[in-house]
């Protein structure tokens, strides 16, 4: 699935304006109504005043300090990451990927790892890292020429 850069950074726009109830709070309520329509000293109604939602991605991480991170630009790619203890850190990079699929597992405390996988297809790559494990940083890149780079 394509989306022009314009689209995207409208759609951030927009998710954070109505994180922060600025946009939420200009459109509630676009015309009050005034004693003259109500015919009273007071409105005959307000807006429902409501606390603004914040998305998932804009939330505050949850306690223990883990980070994960998934950036995929591809079709067909999949990603799972689980992380046991804390300040474990993950990131998984595809970039003109097809059909891979990356696993990270991190039990313990304190981990970082690192997967790239650039212009490739059909990989299945899995990372585990059990407590005391030294980090990880695994760039897979398929060459112009079709040969395959594998930097760690």
């Amino acid at each position: 699935m394509r989306f022009a850069l314009k689209s995207i950074v409208a759609f951030t726009a927009i998710s954070i304006l109505s994180s922060t109830g600025a946009l939420a709070q200009s459109v509630a309520n676009p015309i009050a109504p005034t004693s003259a329509i109500t015919g009273a000293g007071a409105a005959a109604y307000s807006a429902a005043r409501t606390a603004p939602r914040v998305s998932p991605e804009l939330a505050a991480a949850a306690g223990g300090g883990n980070y994960a991170s998934t950036l995929e630009i591809g079709a067909y790619n999949k990603v799972f990451q689980a992380q046991l203890g804390s300040g474990n850190t993950s990131n998984v990079g595809i970039i003109k990927g097809y059909g891979n699929s990356v696993g990270v597992l991190q039990a313990g405390n304190n981990l970082k790892s690192n997967v790239g996988l650039i212009n490739t297809q059909g990989l299945n790559v899995g990372v585990i890292q059990p407590n005391g494990s030294a980090p990880v940083n695994v760039l897979i890149a398929r060459l112009p020429g079709g040969g395959l780079l594998i930097a760690r």
